[in-house]
């Protein structure tokens, strides 16, 4: 018998389950590279940002699906926490670097979600070009940007829990 009474909330669980889905999205090898993302703790950092930003805005959208967003938005940085923690920076350290990421995110958040709510693929593609490279301009912040719209799409024309599959998260276009 568990010692703990309560029963995970359904929104704790489907947020779980939508976390692993955005990383699953995030960690695609095509996404990496000479000319792409770059593969460090701030390339990474870039993409969970983009893809919790399209969870987001899908989750938003409905609000019944609140909750949910919620659940979702503390599990992301529970996950962001872990990471600086598995990365070695100090237990002192962590709380600032947080409000730091939080910050980003919530900064990235907004913008995305403008551009995307919008469909403003120039806009997104500057501030992706911004965020990821320090570079408007970056050929590949185009591909994010319409990768990002192509998700957006198929998350808004489907039920929100297709998001908690892969097929919710269509690839990015090859070159």
């Amino acid at each position: 018998m568990p010692m703990w009474p309560f029963r995970r909330s359904r929104a704790s669980q489907d947020a779980e389950r939508l976390l692993v889905a955005v990383t699953d999205a995030s960690r695609r090898p095509s996404l990496f590279g000479a000319g792409r993302v770059p593969d460090t703790l701030e390339g990474r950092f870039e993409l969970m940002t983009l893809n919790g930003s399209l969870a987001l805005v899908r989750l938003q959208a409905d609000p019944a699906l609140a909750p949910l967003a919620q659940a979702f938005t503390d599990q992301l940085f529970r996950q962001f926490d872990a990471g600086l923690r598995e990365a070695g920076v100090g237990d002192t350290s962590v709380p600032k670097r947080m409000q730091k990421m939080a910050s980003a995110f919530y900064g990235r958040l907004q913008a995305y979600g403008a551009a995307i709510t919008g469909a403003d693929q120039m806009a997104l593609s500057a501030a992706l070009g911004r965020n990821f490279w320090g570079d408007e301009a970056h050929p590949f912040a185009s591909r994010l940007a319409a990768y990002a719209q192509t998700v957006t799409q198929a998350q808004l024309a489907g039920p929100a829990e297709a998001m908690f599959e892969a097929h919710g998260w269509p690839a990015p276009a090859e070159t």
